[in-house]
């Protein structure tokens, strides 16, 4: 298995020089497996790996969605493969709180007056899939995905990707509780061998954004060592997080656990 950040950052873009050493791109990651290729979430992120797909010419491959806020829909719009016919793949969603199909929702965000072109201009074999949460499925026949609830407004998905022994697990856009620890999320999680976890926030402040369905990197930290993950990856940054902000707690993980990693934009990652 192999993985690569297209996009980190949480709620918005980022721009600008004091962002660029991590990625101010929103939620995208490509998981490799073999010759195949899964991608969570379409944030800005996916505008980059689209061109990539085309370079490389993958022309089939699969995209497991976390949920439907911007940030983490708005790269479709700009996805390269999805105007060209040679390309194929399917966008599965569990859409848990409107109970839309994905196809629907996709369509509601890309028409007028917010976009000047809809789906329906899309030329590549698309599939839209829903699925329901909780129930495993598979990509293919050596591919297992596992779903589960998370603690979001609007609801979210968290996956757990399961291949040859190897797992990748991607809990993103969730709230922790301050007063119960979740036992079904230590248990989802136990023994995986990456976990990409929501890190928005600090214990620090997280007090002040109670209810906004985000995470800590402390959080993350502490679900790792409970679920004995092998490498925990810090993700969805927080946009006010600056190079300096992300280096000072990239050295705080380090010095917890060698293989806690604050993602990187760009930088590939083998599990």
């Amino acid at each position: 298995m192999n993985l690569k950040f297209w996009g980190v950052r949480g709620s918005i873009p980022t721009p600008g020089i004091e962002y660029a050493k991590y990625g101010g791109n929103t939620s995208c990651v490509e998981l490799s497996i073999g010759d195949r290729m899964i991608i969570f979430d379409m944030g800005t992120g996916l505008k980059g790996l689209g061109s990539s797909i085309v370079r490389r010419k993958i022309k089939k491959f699969d995209i497991l969605v976390s949920h439907f806020h911007y940030d983490h829909t708005c790269g479709l719009p700009f996805f390269e493969p999805a105007y060209a016919k040679e390309f194929e793949f399917t966008i599965r969603s569990a859409n848990i709180k409107t109970r839309k199909e994905t196809r629907d929702v996709l369509s509601e965000q890309m028409r007028s007056p917010s976009f000047p072109i809809t789906i329906d201009n899309f030329s590549a074999n698309i599939e839209y899939k829903d699925f329901q949460i909780e129930k495993d499925f598979f990509l293919s026949d050596y591919i297992k995905v596992k779903t589960i609830h998370l603690n979001h407004p609007d609801g979210a998905t968290g996956y757990r990707v399961e291949s040859k022994n190897k797992s990748v697990s991607y809990i993103t856009d969730h709230e922790h509780l301050l007063s119960i620890k979740n036992k079904k999320l230590v248990d989802f999680l136990q023994g995986t061998d990456a976990l990409i976890y929501d890190s928005t926030y600090d214990d620090n402040n997280f007090s002040d954004y109670i209810g906004w369905g985000h995470s800590t990197w402390q959080e993350a930290v502490r679900l790792a060592k409970a679920s004995k993950v092998k490498k925990l990856f810090i993700y969805h940054h927080n946009p006010e997080n600056n190079d300096k902000v992300m280096d000072s707690i990239q050295n705080k993980c380090l010095q917890i656990n060698k293989n806690y990693i604050v993602a990187m934009e760009g930088k590939p990652y083998y599990i």
